[in-house]
């Protein structure tokens, strides 16, 4: 199972939803730009948040345009189109922690007890690299 971590931004408003089984959950997509700005180009991933990893990210007033950051499990599901003959593929998140980025001195995610912070840890910084690397075995 691939782990991945992945900064973009929500492309609508979250809306939670209740599976058939009873279980709360959100799905949205997250857009990243991939490359240099003369040549950048989206990248989208659908997000599916459960229980209460769905119910935190609702409270939490992720909504559209927020800058966000997730970690979760990726995976590439083929789905049907709406036209129902059409299949492609997409790359789907399941979320098992999120933040928002903090934007300078946002004005939309100002600091408060609805705010998660010490629950939503950003993600550990890697180790530095001295430059100094062995070679590849061949």
């Amino acid at each position: 199972m691939a782990q991945t971590i992945v900064i973009g931004r929500i492309t609508a408003d979250l809306e939670m939803k209740t599976s058939a089984n009873g279980n709360p959950y959100v799905r949205f997509d997250l857009v990243e730009n991939i490359g240099s700005k003369e040549n950048s180009r989206p990248q989208y991933f659908q997000i599916c948040a459960w229980s209460d990893d769905a119910k935190r990210i609702v409270k939490a007033r992720a909504k559209k345009g927020s800058l966000i950051w997730v970690s979760g499990s990726l995976e590439l599901e083929t789905f049907t189109k709406r036209d129902g003959i059409t299949t492609d593929k997409r790359l789907k998140i399941l979320l098992d922690n999120w933040g928002f980025i903090p934007v300078g001195a946002s004005k939309e995610h100002p600091r408060s007890a609805e705010q998660p912070s010490p629950e939503t840890p950003a993600p550990m910084k890697a180790p530095e690299i001295d430059g100094d690397r062995e070679p590849l075995p061949v």
